[in-house]
């Protein structure tokens, strides 16, 4: 019992962030609506609490889709959405997934820990009961998924 039973990477992610976003949830869900009808599947979403009134919130597209995210956001802005997101592309997502993580303490700890030993940059985190999805600079990605294959025993 590891805790990970899977072990799966999505390359070409792209991360699109709004910092100072007003803790507003129509605004987030008008947001996201706007993606859904430009028929931009949305993966991992982060968001923070707010501060201020205001929160940081960020979700992934895929890579492919990075040109029409922009164009988006372009016309959102136009329309007057006053912010300005951030958008970084090339960026690799690792997911662990297991069953066992449901009963299991410490598995995002020694995942986490690989990941920092390998010095790969972890720009977003997302969790479920089940699974632990890292977004990660594309840089030296590969040693990290053989270090995280061989704490987890999946190469075997």
């Amino acid at each position: 019992m590891n805790g990970v039973s899977k072990l799966t990477v999505t390359e070409d992610v792209a991360l699109v962030t709004f910092n100072k976003l007003p803790a507003d949830h129509k605004l987030i869900a008008g947001i996201l609506d706007e993606f859904s009808k430009a028929e931009m599947n949305i993966d991992m979403i982060s968001q923070t609490t707010s501060q201020g009134g205001d929160i940081s919130f960020s979700f992934t597209v895929s890579g492919s889709d990075m040109v029409k995210a922009l164009s988006l956001l372009k016309k959102m802005k136009e329309e007057g959405l006053e912010v300005k997101p951030l958008v970084s592309s090339g960026n690799t997502k690792i997911q662990l997934y297991g069953e066992e993580m449901r009963e299991m303490y410490g598995v995002a700890a020694r995942a986490i820990d690989v990941v920092a030993r390998t010095g790969v940059q972890v720009v977003i985190i997302t969790t479920s009961e089940v699974d632990i999805s890292m977004l990660c600079a594309s840089s030296h990605v590969d040693e990290c998924i053989e270090e995280l294959e061989k704490a987890f025993g999946l190469n075997a």
